[in-house]
């Protein structure tokens, strides 16, 4: 039974339609690095696969349809946004356990248990000395690294991630491109990461996806595909537009 099994997808908003007959499968745990220009339907494809925007075709999630609810389908997908804000004060450890908010019921309240779960994720990560630390006085690398810790709670098969290391520094890209990678190798997830940091994907195991591409397809990653889709997006976007139409 695959992991992720996509069948002529056709997505987008409205009139514009961003993704067209996108096929593809994923047979086993693994890494998948979404790439392409802005405005190609990165998004819009983990936007879909969370039921965010209608689609035509067919998902498969270990061999089911995508569920349509949000309970059912936070057991197959963990989401991570380009974009996460917090308008009030708040401690990492409260923030890390409500990872798990789906899989209470209304009104019922975190237990021990779920905090020693938050705890033990976050000293995992080597973040432990950040428990109780405010949230917003947190660097941006160590936010980042905090959602994560919210994101492994879940403990989804698959996790989605939106540029996940967007505006970070170099030591925390390489932190977050270590986890994600750690994830496929030691706990047997499957990752998918829209990314613009080609250059970090060169020493990394599994495969790429460029919806730029007049015909996206699973590529494995190696130094030559990573430089050749690096020459492909440095080429202007309206250009491969044509391509793709």
């Amino acid at each position: 039974m695959s992991v992720l099994e996509i069948k002529e997808l056709v997505a987008g908003y409205d009139e514009r339609v961003l993704l067209r007959n996108l096929s593809f499968l994923v047979p086993a745990p693994t890494f998948i690095a979404i790439i392409g220009h802005n405005g190609s339907g990165k998004s819009t494809f983990l936007k879909t696969l969370t039921g965010q925007v209608p689609y035509q075709g067919q998902i498969l999630v270990q061999g089911h349809p995508l569920p349509t609810r949000s309970g059912p389908l936070s057991r197959f997908l963990s989401y991570l946004p380009q974009k996460n804000t917090v308008a009030f004060p708040i401690n990492v450890r409260e923030l890390v356990v409500m990872g798990l908010f789906r899989q209470k019921r209304l009104l019922e309240h975190y237990t021990a248990a779920d905090y020693a779960r938050a705890e033990h994720t976050l000293e995992h990560l080597h973040m432990g000395h950040l428990a109780e630390r405010s949230f917003t006085d947190l660097s941006g690398g160590e936010q980042q690294l905090v959602w994560l810790a919210q994101l492994m709670l879940q403990n989804a098969p698959i996790a989605l991630l939106d540029e996940p290391t967007q505006q970070l520094d170099v030591y925390h890209k390489k932190r977050v491109f270590d986890l994600m990678t750690s994830w496929v190798r030691e706990e047997q997830k499957t990752v998918l990461c829209i990314t613009h940091d080609l250059l970090n994907l060169l020493p990394l195991q599994g495969y790429l996806l460029n919806i730029s591409h007049p015909s996206p397809a699973l590529e494995k990653i190696t130094p030559e595909t990573v430089l050749a889709h690096q020459r492909l997006l440095e080429e202007k976007p309206a250009r491969l537009a044509k391509l793709k139409a």
